[in-house]
């Protein structure tokens, strides 16, 4: 072999290996060193999982005033819990006392509700509490504005004489004193003269001194008459008659019978009457006998199946978060229309419901008067999800177990272009079927993972009781994502 053949064998070598070096090179990059667009847009929507507990509850409240919560779900490690079951010993850990949840209308602050004692009732657990509800800006600003102090107004204590020594401003004794030259003699000992060259006896100028001569807003000290030092009247005592002699008289100055005057009086100071038509006293005659008669008020009004007249979820939450609005405004006009279109979508499910059933039939004109109609903006979107829940009895058909016999349905839609409703789910449920198909009742929605979108809360009825369902809704479709705690 030429060295000229073996020079050009080492070149193509070469060449072929730094080929095949470079095209491992460009096959793995695409793989390794670049993500690709899908990881990149995964990591830009990923959200850091949430380790602390979020409990979801319901806050309802009761006739006369009550209020209670029932403990519905925990969010843990991403993760949903029953929390009418969890961390039982022997209440939930969501009903433990002093615990704060914070109930959300439409995801707006409605108010704190504290637990103070969790009750079993019927096998479920629930809690009472105390509601304060969330105030308004301006309520705010008014209390705050009442918490000021307030001016005092002038009264006759502000012309009281005050002490003050020679030759300080307003004293009238110290202003003449320094206008004629020779007055300073006249605070001095005995054996000084004044102005007209008349002596005074150091028992003269020890004495009461004359009128021209005093501040006549100055105070000053009276020793009592030893002879009636110890007969002194009392301060509630009547005044001197009117012939009684000088001496008495200089023994006991008038401000001795001011009854307004502060006196020194050891020990506890006495109790003052309340006015009998004072404020706060009108405010505590609900509540009279303090915090013992309104825990067993409170307990007996929870510890009763009355009825609920309004619901809201609650939140209680070990870590910061944020709420928003998930309201999806509409005018009356919007309104009207959408229930139409929503009683029509109510009617279609019912009539299929019947015709896989046979179950009583509806009259050919019916019409679904008693409807809960409601429009949510569950992801920020400015879509709406309309949540249309309804009650329609039947005239004429009997329940299994007595009574009125119902038809109850539940559509939930979104809108198309031209903003007619499109169902994304729908169930309908009757009197004799609640074991099978149970009555969804909506609360409200909430933010129940924290991960700033609304999920759909309903209370379920059903034959063995009640319990409760968080749904997560899609654009096409709306899929169940926890059941569970129990009602009363």
């Amino acid at each position: 072999m030429t060295p000229k053949f073996e020079w050009v064998l080492v070149m193509t070598t070469a060449l072929v290996l730094l080929a095949t070096f470079a095209g491992a090179q460009v096959l793995k990059r695409p793989h390794e060193d670049q993500p690709s667009p899908d990881q990149n847009q995964s990591k830009i929507n990923s959200k850091a999982p949430k380790h602390y507990p979020r409990a979801i509850g319901v806050v309802e409240f009761l006739p006369g005033g009550v209020t209670r919560l029932v403990p519905v779900a925990l969010w843990i490690d991403d993760r949903f819990y029953d929390a009418s079951l969890y961390g039982a010993n022997p209440a939930p850990m969501a009903v433990e006392p002093d615990t704060v949840y914070e109930a959300t209308n439409y995801g707006e602050r409605l108010g704190l509700f504290t637990v103070t004692n969790p009750e079993e009732l019927k096998g479920s657990w629930i809690a009472a509490g105390k509601w304060k509800p969330r105030e308004a800006l301006d309520e705010k600003l008014a209390q705050e504005r009442a918490k000021q102090p307030k001016p005092k107004p002038p009264s006759v204590d502000d012309e009281r004489p005050t002490l003050k020594r020679p030759g300080e401003s307003g004293s009238t004794r110290g202003s003449s004193s320094g206008s004629s030259g020779s007055g300073s003699a006249n605070s001095n000992g005995g054996g000084t003269t004044n102005p007209s060259g008349a002596a005074k006896s150091g028992t003269a100028s020890s004495g009461t001194p004359s009128p021209a001569e005093e501040d006549p807003n100055r105070p000053t000290l009276k020793k009592p008459a030893q002879s009636t030092a110890s007969s002194a009247p009392a301060p509630s005592s009547a005044t001197p008659a009117a012939g009684a002699s000088s001496s008495s008289s200089s023994a006991a100055s008038p401000d001795e019978y001011d009854p307004n005057r502060p006196v020194l009086r050891r020990g506890k100071p006495e109790a003052q009457a309340t006015p009998p038509h004072s404020t706060a006293a009108s405010s505590l005659a609900p509540v009279a006998n303090s915090t013992a008669q309104l825990g067993a008020m409170q307990k007996k009004a929870v510890l009763t199946s009355a009825t609920v007249t309004r619901s809201f979820p609650a939140v209680s939450d070990a870590g910061p978060f944020e709420t928003r609005s998930l309201l999806y405004s509409m005018n009356d006009e919007e309104r009207a229309s959408k229930a139409q279109q929503m009683s029509a979508l109510a009617l279609d499910e019912i009539r299929k419901f019947i015709a896989q059933r046979h179950t009583p039939g509806l009259p050919k004109a019916v019409a679904i008067t008693n409807f809960d109609l409601r429009s949510y903006d569950l992801e920020f979107h400015n879509v709406p999800t309309i949540v249309f829940t309804a009650t329609l009895p039947v005239a004429g058909a009997k329940a299994f177990r007595g009574g009125e016999f119902s038809y109850f349905v539940t559509v939930v839609a979104h809108e198309d272009i031209n903003g007619a409703p499109i169902k994304i789910f729908s169930l309908v449920s009757d009197s004799n079927h609640l074991d099978a198909f149970p009555r969804l009742e909506i609360i409200d929605a909430v933010d129940a993972d924290a991960n700033g979108r609304g999920d759909l809360l309903f209370r379920q009825h059903s034959d063995t009781g009640i319990s409760y369902s968080l749904y997560r809704v899609y654009p096409y479709d709306m899929q169940k994502i926890f059941e569970g705690g129990s009602g009363v």
